[in-house]
Order: C-alpha cells, then sequence, then structure tokens
C-alpha cells in the first residue's frame, strides 16, 4: 500500500501558507486543505509526470524554506497537460508547463469550491497573457519568473514571494534561463470555461 503522509504533509504546508496570505480566497483555501487532512482519503489516483525531473529542478533553485516538504511529495503527484483543461493554450507551449490540482472539482481529492494545486514552468518560455474569473493566488516556492498583471511591468518572483490576480485581470509570466514552481489557489468562479489564453 502507498505511503501518502508526504501528500497530507503538502496539504498541511500550503495550509500554511495561504492562511498567511491575508484575504478571503487564502482562507477558504486554507479550510478548505485543512479539511482534506482531516477527511483524507483512503487512496489516491496515481501519479503521472510528463515532463520527468523538472519539478525537481525548480524545487531545487533558490528554494523556499519548507521546499523538502514539497520535493517529498512531488512523486505522489498526478500532473495533467495543460491543454487538457485549458483548451486554448496549444499544445507547444502547453507542453512546456505542468499543472497538478492537489484539490477541486477536478482534483486529486475532491473539492466542490475551490482549486488548490501546483504549477511548473520551463525555461525560455512566455506563458502570455491569461485571463479568468477566478481570483488567483501563487506563492513561489523554488525557481524563478517574471510576473506582470493589468499591463503592469513584469517583476522578478522568487521563493516565498506572492503574486495575486483579482478576477479578470490579464497577466502573463516569463521564466528566463531558469524554471519555476509555485503553489496556485482559485477561489470564487472556478470554472475552467471562464479561462482566456489571449497570446
Amino acid at each position: 500500500m502507498r505511503d501518502y503522509s508526504s501528500f497530507r504533509q503538502l496539504l498541511e504546508l500550503l495550509a500554511r501558507l495561504y492562511a498567511g496570505e491575508g484575504r478571503p480566497g487564502g482562507d477558504q483555501a486554507a479550510n478548505a486543505l485543512n479539511a482534506a487532512v482531516a477527511g483524507f482519503p483512503a487512496w489516491l489516483p496515481e501519479p503521472h509526470n510528463y515532463l520527468p525531473g523538472m519539478a525537481e529542478r525548480a524545487i531545487g533553485l533558490e528554494p523556499h524554506a519548507e521546499a523538502a516538504t514539497v520535493a517529498a511529495a512531488l512523486p505522489l503527484i498526478r500532473w495533467f497537460h495543460v491543454t487538457e483543461s485549458l483548451g486554448s493554450i496549444g499544445d507547444e507551449m502547453g507542453g512546456r508547463m505542468m499543472v497538478s490540482e492537489l484539490l477541486g472539482p477536478n482534483g486529486m481529492i475532491f473539492n466542490e469550491s475551490v482549486r488548490v494545486g501546483l504549477f511548473v514552468q520551463c525555461p525560455q518560455l512566455n506563458y502570455v497573457t491569461r485571463s479568468h474569473n477566478a481570483e488567483e493566488t501563487y506563492i513561489i516556492l523554488g525557481g524563478e519568473a517574471h510576473w506582470s498583471h493589468g499591463g503592469g511591468k513584469p517583476e522578478r518572483k522568487r521563493a516565498g514571494d506572492i503574486v495575486h490576480h483579482p478576477s479578470g485581470i490579464p497577466h502573463y509570466s516569463i521564466t528566463q534561463r531558469h524554471p519555476t514552481i509555485a503553489a496556485w489557489r482559485w477561489s470564487g468562479d472556478i470554472s475552467y470555461e471562464a479561462y482566456a489564453c489571449a497570446g
């Protein structure tokens, strides 16, 4: 039987991080994560990784103080190709990113109200301007990327930085020499159908 203790510890870590965000959506995500830990399922979907080593590489670059908790859980994560849910992203760009939904309507653990997961963006990639109805917060866990929202100048973000996008705000992220890995959460209107990619 598979040992899911590292996955539980990852959920606990993300609950602490989002509880410290200081926004109602972060509190909602933290509460949902804590509830998932309390009612942890007997099994999880089989892990899947189509970019072997990329998440590990990102978490090892100027890592978050609690990166070891994330790294320990990576072998249990089911990553999905971004184009499976966000069809407006082409295969070329989508194939250089990985998303996991740990908690949510399509998550490894079901929740109908929020989505919480991990995100990896490969080096030398412009994840072009997109927007969605959901309120979104990324917490950078390793590596680096430049983030822009609302037409502002891109800013370099590294481990521990928080990147928040209110509902409907256009935003994009660019990696250069290094990949990045981040936690992400959606609250509000979390429908993937409300996502639009402009590039």
